[in-house]
C-alpha cells in the first residue's frame, strides 16, 4: 500500500468520530473563521455562550440570595435595630 495516495490514516476511535459529529458553536472568530468548538445545550460553546441570565424560579432567586449573604450587618433588621437604639440614645440625652 503506498501512503503517497493515502493522506491520513483511517480514524478507528469511536469517540473521536462522535467529536466531530457533534454540532459546532459557529461564533465568529476575530481572524473571521468561525468558532470550532463543541456547542452546549444552547447552540454555543462555553466561551462564546453568552452572558447569564441570572435565576428564574423562586427557589433559584432564594438560593442566590443565601449564596451572596456575608454578615447581616446591613439587614433591614439590624439597620432598623441600630436605628431605635440610636433614637434611644438621643432620648436619654
Amino acid at each position: 500500500m503506498n501512503s503517497a495516495n493515502t493522506p491520513h490514516a483511517p480514524c478507528s476511535c469511536d469517540r473521536l468520530r462522535g467529536a466531530f459529529a457533534a454540532p459546532h458553536c459557529g461564533a465568529r472568530r476575530r481572524d473571521g473563521g468561525s468558532c470550532q468548538g463543541p456547542a452546549m445545550p444552547n447552540g454555543r460553546c462555553r466561551m462564546h455562550g453568552g452572558a447569564s441570565t441570572g435565576p428564574r424560579t423562586p427557589e433559584g432567586l432564594a438560593r442566590a440570595r443565601r449564596g451572596n449573604w456575608k454578615h447581616g450587618r446591613c439587614t433591614a433588621r439590624n439597620l432598623a435595630l441600630r436605628r431605635m437604639i440610636a433614637k434611644a440614645g438621643r432620648d436619654l440625652e
